[in-house]
């Protein structure tokens, strides 16, 4: 198992993940992604709930969407300066979407995946080797 810890930009909100392996990226395109983090996509990572924990006194605020599913989507988030460690998505209710970028050691991990390929934007070339027009089958 691997443990890897994480951090908002100010350093207030600290937590770690336990992976089996090296943490990988998985790159979402979808609007709801693009918006909340202001870029043309997200580098992210399903980690089983009970493998997350926060780390630093400070705890995270939640903002709630609606996702596609028409499910709620809780987005966590640093109080002071906004980072996301991860999303819990009612509908993948034993795991959160974990922000990989913000863990240590993110320049280094391989993009394993790329998701919502749909609502990528047009300049943007194809990176990883698996992409699915939404979310993989199950």
């Amino acid at each position: 198992m691997v443990t890897t810890a994480g951090k908002c930009h100010c350093g207030d909100l600290q937590w770690e993940i336990t992976t089996e392996e090296t943490p990988v990226h998985i790159l979402c395109h979808c609007s709801a992604c693009k918006l909340i983090g202001g870029g043309e996509y997200t580098l992210n990572l399903i980690v089983p709930k009970d493998n997350c924990k926060i780390t630093s006194e400070t705890q995270p605020n939640v903002y709630t969407y609606k996702g596609d599913s028409g499910n709620d989507v809780q987005c966590f988030y640093c109080p002071k300066c906004t980072s996301h460690p991860w999303h819990y998505q009612t509908v993948n209710a034993d795991n959160y979407v974990v922000r990989t970028a913000l863990l240590e050691g993110a320049d280094k991990f391989n993009v394993a995946a790329e998701v919502y390929m749909k609502e990528k934007f047009e300049f943007q070339p194809k990176i990883a080797e698996a992409a699915f027009e939404t979310v993989p089958p199950s």
